[in-house]
């Protein structure tokens, strides 16, 4: 044996003899280089056997063996970021190398939710870190969990249900099941109420002035899309009649903005002055719009993830993730730059094709 490898045997044997650790060097260049990514907040890595021996050590004889890697790192970071450094990690190794490769993600995030998604190797058809990435950034989420055979997604607390299933089935996310963390409770996403077809107006409205005042349990509320220009920002709001006979809206819509981790947000809303009664027909879609100035978000948890959105003053509102947004074209954001002390204005309701 060379005098160098015999040298540092020694000089190992001796630290251990006299109590001192030695840290092991990575087994795999692959974890140190995954360590080295800026932005990685910490690697786990350990090997799982063909009888399911765990060790942190690898072994003599790599043929049956798992490397697992656990990757952890801020939400912030974006799914593409995260796709990228994997996509980088991978470049140089043969598929063909032992021990068999698992790549996790674990992206921290505000509501200390826990969030997992197996990035490689890539799911043949689910996406399971676009899906644990569009959960992570909703509101009610405790836990998401994505092999990509197999999904665990929990919420905080039973009325969080009906809401994070709408998500998963707007979103396609493969996920059948939204249970408590508990158990007590549990909805199907096929089960999730859905959300009415729209039908574009094919001209002006009638005035009906018989018609009543909505109910608000037969409005529909949804968040129908978003856009910004040169430090303005927009959000556009849907009330969709979903009963059996016209119904009138007047005015603007009421507003309220919480956190990733449900918590209020002081901002004020300021509506714009009184409108006509609006008579919205069976499926149509009364429209208003959200208007707000850029706002500064470094360093700032406490962003707007939800918008708490109510027909009328004084109306139930309906909790709507900006996961619930879905735009042709788009991947789906999570948050709107409209924190604490912010004012915003929104329009009364219009018919669907007014300009806002």
């Amino acid at each position: 044996m060379p005098i160098r490898p015999l040298l540092a045997a020694a000089v190992v044997l001796l630290l251990a003899a006299c109590g001192e650790s030695v840290a092991a060097p990575d087994a795999d260049p692959i974890v140190a280089a995954a360590r080295a990514v800026p932005g990685v907040d910490a690697v786990a890595a350990g090997y799982l056997g063909p009888d399911g021996e765990e060790r942190e050590a690898p072994p003599a004889d790599p043929d049956g063996w798992t490397l697992r890697l656990e990757i952890t790192h801020d939400v912030a970071r974006g799914s593409g970021w995260a796709i990228e450094t994997i996509e980088g990690l991978l470049a140089d190794r043969p598929d063909t190398a032992l021990p068999r490769l698992e790549i996790w993600l674990r992206p921290t995030t505000p509501a200390d939710a826990e969030i997992v998604a197996l990035a490689y190797p890539s799911a043949e058809s689910d996406d399971p870190v676009g899906d644990a990435y569009l959960l992570a950034g909703t509101p009610g989420v405790a836990r998401a969990v994505f092999d990509g055979e197999t999904a665990d997604v929990r919420v905080r607390d039973e009325s969080d249900l009906a809401k994070v299933a709408d998500v998963a089935a707007v979103n396609g996310a493969g996920v059948d099941v939204v249970r408590t963390l508990d158990d007590t409770a549990e909805l199907a996403v096929a089960d999730a109420p859905p959300r009415p077809a729209y039908v574009p107006a094919a001209g002006p409205w009638p005035a009906d002035p018989a018609a009543p005042a909505c109910d608000p349990a037969q409005l529909r509320l949804e968040l129908t899309g978003q856009d910004a220009a040169l430090g303005s920002r927009y959000l556009f709001l849907g009330a969709t009649n979903t009963g059996a006979a016209p119904c009138a809206l007047q005015g603007a819509p009421s507003l309220a903005f919480r956190t990733l981790t449900e918590q209020p947000l002081a901002v004020t809303v300021l509506p714009s002055p009184a409108a006509d009664r609006v008579v919205v027909p069976p499926g149509g879609r009364a429209v208003a719009m959200l208007d707000w100035n850029a706002m500064p978000t470094a360093g700032n948890d406490d962003l707007s993830y939800e918008v708490l959105l109510a027909a009328t003053p004084g109306a139930p509102p309906t909790e709507l993730p900006l996961t619930s947004l879905v735009m042709a074209g788009q991947n789906p954001g999570s948050y709107l730059d409209i924190v604490d002390a912010g004012e915003v204005m929104v329009t009364a309701w219009q018919p669907d094709g007014a300009a806002l």
